[in-house]
């Protein structure tokens, strides 16, 4: 889907601040609140918009501790080890890889005994996980749900 300024400009405002009416939406965007309507409607057909969130303080939700969790996976099973990462509500992300790891995890609990079970009890009991590596994230410089295109 080609996104012209309209469409990042509202992009860019929602993703300041998802709580914005559609006239203030129009008053960024420098257009009609109907212009606002359709567009909004446009990307979120175009799965652009997947969804309208909130955005929480995890820290304050007592996460505390944020981890990267490198897997090596032996005899992968692409599907299966999906839904099972998925189900797991530690992992905030996760994704295949290229290199010398096959997944990798971020993930949230509230401190390193939390880390350990997950790590230790219920990540390497699943069927396929070989080894893993755990990256404990000591500061968190930039973490941004989302990245709009500038230009």
């Amino acid at each position: 889907m080609d996104l012209d300024d309209i469409d990042l400009a509202l992009l860019r405002a929602l993703n300041a601040d998802g709580r914005l009416s559609a006239s203030e939406l129009a008053a960024k965007a420098n257009v009609s609140r109907g212009t606002v309507y359709s567009r909004l409607e446009r990307l979120q057909r175009a799965g652009v918009i997947r969804s309208f969130t909130v955005d929480v303080d995890e820290h304050r939700l007592g996460l505390e501790v944020t981890a990267l969790v490198l897997v090596s996976a032996g005899q992968f099973r692409w599907r299966e080890m999906s839904s099972e990462l998925a189900a797991l509500p530690e992992v905030r992300f996760a994704g295949y890889l290229t290199g010398g790891f096959d997944i990798v995890l971020l993930v949230r609990v509230r401190d390193t005994d939390a880390l350990r079970a997950f790590v230790f009890e219920r990540l390497q009991s699943i069927q396929g996980v070989r080894s893993t590596q755990t990256l404990t994230v000591v500061e968190e410089v930039v973490d941004r749900p989302n990245i709009i295109p500038t230009e």
